[in-house]
């Protein structure tokens, strides 16, 4: 299968189906042979080898292919598939599926095929429920493929259930059937074999700690002989790092690896470990060792500046890595080269499950939001370790079928990549967000606002430090958006959420403009204030605050709790346009204090505990508040607007 980053859809309405999109027919056929009408079409199922999924309990993926209806594919969760590689591009006319308990359950599914560069759905609907035998689904009009899908919602009848269980599957049409690992191929270039989009090679040429890396939009088109390439089959990728190769900085070994990057290749990406969930599926071999030191990294996850896990091979003893343990857990001691095997990480709620051919080996705990997947030959020795010093002494791994899945694991379609919550998955927002789509003044239950009668105007009161008056009639909404105005004569908006918390996730999609020409500025701010007031007692985290917008440059001061003489972090973000929208986050967990913007992490601040200080992520309470600050006076400023499209809040 091509990899695709991927969210999980939302949960379906049983039965229900569209019949725009039922261009399948469906009818029962026994096991032994096709219709009267396809009797020209030839089986192109794959073997075992060249079947992967995106779940499965202990009923693998290749038991799907393997002629017997005693055995099954099961993988739970909507949105769990069932993918076959073809091996080259076939005709496709039909697909038979055969449901495990396929007399009581009804499973709920639609068919895909990959068409070069998405994957096409073309049949929505259930299978019949009266059946445990193979049934035919067959292509109003036939396509051109290398690798169909079956997307599985779950089952009706005998109840419902979120179980997607096939005991074979079967693709007919026209071309050569597939052997053992799939059948030959005739891709030429590694993006024929794999779906490089979201990916970045990095290979072991170039300058000295400064290897060459190609990126999207040129992967798509790029190979290089001998280190990155189709294999001789035209049926995988491989990947060669010789000891005498460039290195990176941080690395005194070589590498020709991908590395996992955000959606179209351009951005590296960097994910939650404790937020949505996480998994890559590689079905690859190693092919060759390095002398003297016969070790070669097939498949990673990378955190910050170090690996966190690892498939390493050392000699014929293949390892699992946790960290700095080489030698964590021992898969086996007898691996041969050549041998195809499926490599799967899950990765959520804090905790990586690692499975080899569909068994799970070991689980490692997992607490950090900078992580990203990797894959190809990163080879564990160099000229000072390995004789001789040439490319003829390399490591090599060869790549079949490479998927990245990332879901939130809230049920909402698809992601947005800007949105912090939405990358790594911190669920649905809490009933006190807001979204502004009501006219009039703030939401009462939501927010509280000035009060008192300073300057004989109710709902006003002192400003910042003295400096004219915070009003509630500054903070308006209207047409989606919040707008809380500074005016000339020092007059400003000032909101407290009505939420105290000790932890949490907020986010919030804001900009500001000066709507005057010359006069004092005022200080757009998003902030956790803490619940005692005493801020040098309790800290204050100012995790979005600016002077002027037009200088395009955003800070964050976070103040350390028990800290007398007002200890602070401060971070700075620069160029940055603040006149334009962006989504601005923070997660206050008892591990750190991490900021971003729009979807990236931009600060991240944890313990710093000495004794002028407590550590800074320790404020015992706090609530979110949105300012405009005056620190000028009670006139003279320049007017200004701050504008806000929602807040959501997060457990």
């Amino acid at each position: 299968m091509r990899g695709t980053r991927v969210t999980r859809s939302a949960g379906r309405g049983r039965g229900r189906l569209p019949l725009a999109v039922a261009v399948l027919t469906v009818a029962t056929a026994a096991l032994s042979a096709p219709a009267t009408a396809q009797a020209a079409d030839e089986e192109l199922t794959p073997g075992g080898g060249a079947v992967s999924a995106s779940t499965s309990d202990e009923n693998v993926p290749a038991n799907a292919v393997d002629g017997d209806l005693g055995t099954r594919w099961s993988g739970e969760g909507d949105g769990a598939w069932l993918q076959l590689n073809l091996g080259a591009t076939r005709t496709v006319s039909h697909v038979k599926l055969a449901v495990h308990q396929g007399t009581t359950r009804q499973n709920v599914f639609e068919l895909q095929y990959w068409d070069g560069s998405r994957w096409v759905t073309t049949y929505e609907g259930l299978t019949s429920g009266t059946t445990t035998a193979l049934e035919t689904f067959t292509f109003d009009d036939p396509v051109e493929t290398s690798r169909i899908r079956y997307l599985g919602h779950g089952y009706e009848g005998d109840g419902e259930g979120d179980w997607n269980s096939l005991t074979e599957v079967e693709v007919w049409g026209s071309g050569e059937g597939g052997g053992d690992d799939g059948g030959g191929g005739d891709a030429e270039l590694p993006s024929e074999v794999l779906d490089l989009s979201d990916w970045k090679v990095t290979l072991p040429i170039g300058d000295d700690e400064d290897p060459t890396e190609i990126f999207q939009p040129d992967l798509d088109e790029y190979s290089h002989d001998p280190f990155f390439r189709v294999n001789d089959a035209g049926d995988a990728v491989t990947f060669r790092a010789p000891v005498n190769g460039v290195t990176t900085g941080g690395s005194s070994y070589p590498r020709s690896e991908l590395r996992e990057m955000e959606s179209g290749g351009e951005d590296e990406i960097e994910w939650s470990s404790t937020s949505g969930t996480h998994t890559m599926t590689v079905r690859e071999a190693f092919t060759h060792l390095p002398e003297d030191k016969p070790e070669v990294v097939g498949a990673q996850i990378h955190g910050g500046d170090d690996d966190v896990t690892a498939l390493r091979l050392q000699g014929s003893r293949l390892w699992i890595t946790d960290e700095d343990t080489v030698q964590h857990h021992l898969i086996t001691d007898e691996y041969e080269l050549g041998t195809v095997f499926e490599l799967e990480y899950v990765v959520s709620d804090g905790e990586i499950e690692i499975y080899y051919n569909g068994e799970l080996e070991t689980t490692i705990d997992h607490s950090d939001s900078t992580n990203y997947f990797k894959a190809g030959a990163y080879t564990q020795a160099n000229c000072e370790r390995s004789s001789p010093c040439s490319d003829d002494n390399y490591g090599e791994v060869e790549i079949y079928d490479l998927t990245v899945t990332h879901s939130d694991g809230d049920g909402s379609e698809g992601t947005d990549d800007t949105s912090a919550a939405d990358r790594y998955g911190w669920g649905e927002p809490l009933p006190i967000s807001d979204e502004f789509d009501y006219t009039g003044p703030v939401d009462p239950d939501r927010w509280a606002v000035p009060s008192g009668n300073v300057g004989g105007t109710e709902g006003c009161w002192e400003g910042h430090a003295g400096n004219g008056r915070r009003c509630a009639k500054n903070s308006t909404v209207a047409d989606g958006i919040l707008t809380m105005r500074g005016e000339e004569n020092g007059d400003t908006g000032w909101l407290r959420q009505e939420r105290d918390e000790q932890y949490g996730r907020w986010e919030i999609r804001s900009r500001s403009r000066n709507t005057g020409d010359s006069g004092g500025l005022y200080h757009p701010l998003h902030l956790i204030w803490p619940t005692e007031g005493n801020r040098l007692e309790n800290g204050e985290y100012d995790w979005v605050e600016y002077s002027d917008p037009d200088e395009q440059c955003l800070t964050a001061f976070l103040h350390y709790p028990e800290s007398p003489t007002d200890e602070k972090e401060r971070y700075d973000l620069c160029p940055l346009d603040m006149t334009e929208w962006h989504n601005f986050a923070f997660e206050w967990t008892p591990d750190a204090l991490v900021g971003y913007v729009d979807g990236e992490e931009w600060f991240r601040a944890s313990n710093g505990a000495n004794e002028d200080r407590g550590d800074i992520q320790t404020m015992p309470s706090g609530h979110l508040n949105i300012q405009l600050d005056n620190f000028t006076g009670d006139g003279g400023l320049r007017p200004a607007v701050f504008e806000v499209d929602w807040v959501r809040v997060y457990e």
